[in-house]
C-alpha cells in the first residue's frame, strides 16, 4: 500500500471516530521520544507533546537537523502520523499554522533580521521582511507588487537573500548583489560579478542558516511585524490586509 495513502487513511479515521472513544491526555514526552527513537533511528529530539486541534491526535514538536518540525501521534502512542492536517470546513492547513506559531520570530530575532537584510525598499510605514531568491519566478511576481507599494509609503521592505540550492548560480548572484551594493536593481536583473567578497558570503550564509532554523524553506516568504510569516505570493489587497492585521497583533 502506498505510504501516503496509508497515512491519509489514519488521519481520516482520526477525524471520524466519535470523541467519546478518545482518552483525555497525550503520551508523555519520554514515551513519544522512545517511540520516535525506535521508529526512525535518527537523532530526533522531542521538544513538546500537546493536544492537537483534531480529536484523538496529539501534536509532536521535534527538532531534527537544527529545524523544528511537526508530526502527530494518537493519544495512546501507537501511531505516528507525519504530514499536513487540513480543516475541511475552510481548507485551513492546521499544521502550517502550528509551524508558524512555533517558529514565530521573537522581538530579538526580528532585530537579527534587521542585520541580515541585504537592502531596503521604501523608508516609511510598517516594516516587513521579504525572503527572496533572484532566480525564483514567483518572487519576481511578488517583487512587482511590493516595489510600488513600498515606494509609495505603504510600508518598508527589508530584503533577505535566500538562494535555493537547486538554483544554479543563485548564491553567487546574491553575494554579488551584496558585495557590489546593487540592491533592488541587481535583484531584478540577476546581477552577477566576480566579486564574491567574504562579507557577502557571510551575510548570505548567515541568512540561509538562520531562516532555515526557523522553518523557512522556500521563497517568496513574508515575515510580518508580529513575527509570524507566510510563504507564497500575496496579491496587493491580501498583502495590505495581512500587514495591517499583523501590525495590530504586534502592537498588543
Amino acid at each position: 500500500m502506498n505510504i501516503r495513502f496509508f497515512l491519509s487513511v489514519i488521519v481520516a479515521a482520526a477525524l471520524t471516530v466519535p470523541a467519546c472513544s478518545f482518552a483525555a491526555g497525550c503520551p508523555s514526552t519520554q514515551k513519544v521520544q522512545s517511540v520516535i527513537d525506535k521508529t526512525f533511528r535518527k537523532p530526533i529530539r522531542v521538544k513538546a507533546v500537546v493536544p492537537a486541534r483534531v480529536k484523538g491526535l496529539c501534536r509532536v514538536e521535534i527538532s531534527f537537523q537544527n529545524r523544528t518540525r511537526v508530526l502527530y501521534i494518537d493519544d495512546n502512542g501507537e501511531y505516528l502520523v507525519p504530514g499536513d492536517v487540513y480543516r475541511t470546513s475552510d481548507g485551513a492547513n492546521l499544521t502550517r499554522e502550528a509551524m508558524m506559531e512555533i517558529n514565530r520570530f521573537t522581538a530579538d530575532q526580528l532585530k537579527i533580521l534587521d542585520k541580515l537584510a541585504a537592502f531596503q525598499i521604501g523608508t516609511s510605514g510598517p516594516v516587513i521582511y521579504f525572503v527572496t531568491d533572484p532566480q525564483c519566478p514567483y518572487c519576481k511576481k511578488a517583487e512587482a507588487i511590493l516595489e510600488p507599494l513600498a515606494e509609495s509609503g505603504k510600508f518598508q521592505v527589508k530584503v533577505l537573500l535566500y538562494p535555493l540550492r537547486f538554483h544554479k548560480g543563485a548564491k553567487e548572484e546574491c553575494i554579488s548583489i551584496v558585495c557590489d551594493k546593487k540592491g533592488l536593481e541587481g535583484l531584478k536583473t540577476r546581477y552577477r560579478s566576480e566579486n564574491q567578497c567574504d562579507m557577502g558570503k557571510k551575510l548570505v550564509d548567515d541568512t540561509v542558516k538562520f531562516l532555515q532554523s526557523k522553518g523557512i524553506s522556500g521563497t517568496p516568504t513574508y515575515i510580518f511585524a508580529d513575527g509570524r510569516f507566510q510563504s507564497g505570493v500575496l496579491q496587493k489587497d491580501a498583502l495590505l490586509k495581512k500587514i495591517k492585521e499583523h501590525a495590530e497583533k504586534g502592537a498588543k
